[in-house]
C-alpha cells in the first residue's frame, strides 16, 4: 500500500492541525524522515517498524471482498424517526412546487414528529390520569381538546371513537340560592 492512501481520522485536540492521527498514513514517521535527511538507507529497526505496520493490516483474503458501507437513510442523518423519504415523495407527488428540496421534507417530517410526539405526551397523561396502560381515541381526544394551542390547531378534526368533552354550560346548571330568598319559593311574574 502506497503512502499517502489512508483516510485521516477524526480530529483530535493534540493537534497541531487535526490531531495526533491525522496525518498517519499520508506523513512518513520521524525515523524515515531522518533516514531520508540522511540519504542512508533506513536502519534495521526502521525496517522492522515499516514491517510491523504492514503485517497490521488486512490479510489479502479479506482484501478481496470489499466492505460496504452501512447505507444511511436520511431520517437517520437528520435524527427523526419518521421516514424522511416517505415526506418527501409525498411532496413530489402532492403537486405542490416543481421541485423538492431534501431539506424541505426533512423540515417537514421534524414538525410533524414534533406535533405527535406532543400528542402522545398528552395523551399518555390522560391516560395514566384514568389509570389505564394503553393509549385510546378517547386519551387522544381529551389530549388535544384539553390544550389550547393543539384545540385551535386541530378545531376541525373529527376523532373517531374519541367521544365529546364533558361540559355542562352554565345556564342549565341549578341556580344556588339567592340571600333574602327562600330556596323553595320560585315567584312566576308575567
Amino acid at each position: 500500500e502506497e503512502v499517502g492512501s489512508r483516510v485521516p481520522r477524526k480530529a483530535e485536540a493534540d493537534c497541531l492541525f487535526l490531531g495526533p492521527t491525522c496525518c498517519e498514513g499520508f506523513l512518513p514517521s520521524t525515523a524515515e524522515m531522518s533516514a531520508a535527511d540522511e540519504d542512508v538507507a533506513p536502519s534495521a529497526d526502521v525496517q522492522d517498524e515499516v514491517d510491523a505496520e504492514d503485517e497490521e493490516e488486512v490479510p489479502a483474503s479479506k482484501k478481496a471482498k470489499k466492505t460496504r458501507k452501512d447505507p444511511k437513510t436520511t431520517s437517520f442523518k437528520s435524527g427523526l424517526c419518521f421516514p424522511v423519504a416517505r415526506f418527501r415523495k409525498a411532496l413530489k407527488d402532492g403537486g405542490y412546487a416543481k421541485r423538492t428540496k431534501v431539506g424541505g421534507a426533512i423540515y417537514l417530517t421534524a414538525v410533524i414528529e414534533y406535533i405527535v410526539a406532543e400528542i402522545l405526551e398528552l395523551a399518555g397523561n390522560a391516560a395514566k390520569e384514568q389509570k389505564k396502560t394503553r393509549i385510546i381515541p378517547r386519551h387522544i381526544q381529551l389530549a388535544i381538546r384539553n390544550d389550547e394551542e393543539l384545540n385551535k390547531y386541530m378545531s376541525n378534526v373529527t376523532i373517531q371513537g374519541g367521544g365529546v368533552i364533558p361540559n355542562i354550560h352554565t345556564v342549565l346548571m341549578p341556580n344556588k340560592a339567592q340571600k333574602g330568598q327562600a330556596a323553595g319559593s320560585f315567584s312566576q311574574e308575567y
